[in-house]
């Protein structure tokens, strides 16, 4: 057990889940590793890296995995399985891929050449970026040419399959796309209802959001 986690609050069958996939620094900070850069971790800051890499954890014989769960920082995957796991209690067949602070068409190609046809959820924050970056991998996984970006008057919009669609930020969503263009890219987002992120939320939880 790590006293950090214990701290939030951790279950300790999730951080027995994850302990093969950190290290700690010389002061014991967890260390997530993407390649040659790491998402650190301590009670005072957390760094999460822009990478053309991604963090992993679950099941790495990927033929055998049925789901994969995308995500923006390893602490939100941690956060998600934390409360999630009655609900995902065979944990034997999911991966976790954290794509850092930024969403590159170098991982989007990785996922696509090893992961068709599996299942995905995708737990990006609740903001506009988090939204968008939603829309973004759906489309690049699913080998679906599409853009989308912030236009003036507070508009998102997104060009796809010669047609283009505008939404008012607020009402933007992958579901609120889907049901504009007709399309259904057959991916669930998971997001909480209060806070941005689940990592947010399990800080608030633990009385150590700011």
């Amino acid at each position: 057990m790590h006293p950090y986690f214990t701290r939030l609050a951790i279950r300790p069958e999730v951080q027995r889940f994850f302990r093969p996939f950190y290290q700690v620094d010389a002061i014991g900070n967890p260390l997530f590793a993407y390649g040659a850069e790491s998402e650190h971790f301590g009670f005072a800051f957390h760094k999460v890296p822009v990478t053309d890499s991604v963090w992993l954890a679950g099941n790495l014989q990927f033929p055998q995995v049925r789901l994969v769960i995308l995500s923006a920082s390893a602490l939100d995957a941690v956060s998600w399985l934390n409360k999630k796991l009655p609900a995902f209690p065979q944990t034997e067949n999911i991966l976790f891929v954290s794509l850092g602070a930024g969403v590159s068409d170098v991982q989007s190609l990785w996922l696509r050449e090893h992961f068709a046809g599996k299942s995905f959820r995708l737990l990006f924050g609740n903001d506009l970026l988090g939204r968008m970056a939603d829309l973004k991998l759906a489309a690049a996984i699913r080998g679906w040419p599409l853009s989308v970006f912030l236009a003036e008057k507070e508009q998102v919009v997104v060009n796809f399959r010669s047609r283009q669609f505008s939404f008012g930020q607020e009402h933007f969503s992958l579901f609120a796309f889907e049901k504009a263009a007709g399309v259904r890219f057959g991916m669930a987002t998971d997001k909480p209802k209060s806070f941005n992120t689940f990592f947010d939320e399990l800080k608030a939880r633990a009385g150590l959001l700011a």
